[in-house]
């Protein structure tokens, strides 16, 4: 049988884990900063930093609670886990949303993106046969959904042959990366509407 002081020692150690890997991807994130010598990003790259001490400061706060007595405490030391769990993952999608504007479109990126796009328009053909022959209630909102599909795929499409024309600069990549989420979402619409698979 597990103590409480066993149990919070692990989850300590879980999330000492998680921060050792998010420190390890800022320090990543700032030399590639630095490289480009961007004072924005290497701002945003501190803010980064104080938030994952902020995390460090909650989880030793939580091994703090665990050292004394567990059933007095048990409120707080939720309150201060929550508290980690919710400042590791805010950390985490802000070093992901900064990573990916160093992650460049390079020939590999834009081929495995130009077979998303091709295997989506086979879908779509696919699915519209499927809603045909389905006959579906709301025919009107079935066709949409797959006339929005169609418009995304022919935007990020676009997009791309516009971020290829201007070599990537940050405006068409901002673009091409909007329009390749805005061609997932509109994917995933269709897909759960009419993938039977």
């Amino acid at each position: 049988m597990t103590t409480p002081q066993h149990s919070t020692d692990f989850n300590a150690e879980i999330y000492e884990a998680q921060v050792r890997e998010a420190d390890a991807r800022l320090k990543a994130l700032k030399a590639k900063a630095e490289v480009k010598q961007a004072k924005a990003d290497m701002d945003e790259i501190s803010g980064l930093t104080a938030a994952k001490e902020q995390v460090n400061q909650d989880i030793a706060e939580m091994k703090r609670f665990a050292a004394a007595d567990i059933a007095q405490t048990r409120r707080d030391f939720e309150q201060v886990k929550q508290n980690a769990d919710r400042g590791l993952k805010d950390l985490q999608v802000r070093i992901d949303r900064v990573s990916d504007r160093y992650s460049a479109w390079d020939d590999a990126r834009e081929r495995r993106f130009n077979a998303r796009l091709d295997a989506a328009d086979a879908k779509v053909k696919a699915w519209k046969a499927t809603a045909d022959q389905q006959r579906l209630h709301d025919v009107r909102e079935s066709r949409d959904a797959l006339a929005t599909l169609e418009e995304k795929t022919a935007l990020a499409r676009a997009r791309a042959a516009e971020a290829r024309r201007e070599r990537y600069n940050d405006k068409s990549q901002q673009a091409l990366d909007d329009a390749a989420r805005y061609f997932d979402q509109a994917y995933d619409a269709a897909a759960k509407r009419y993938d039977l698979t």
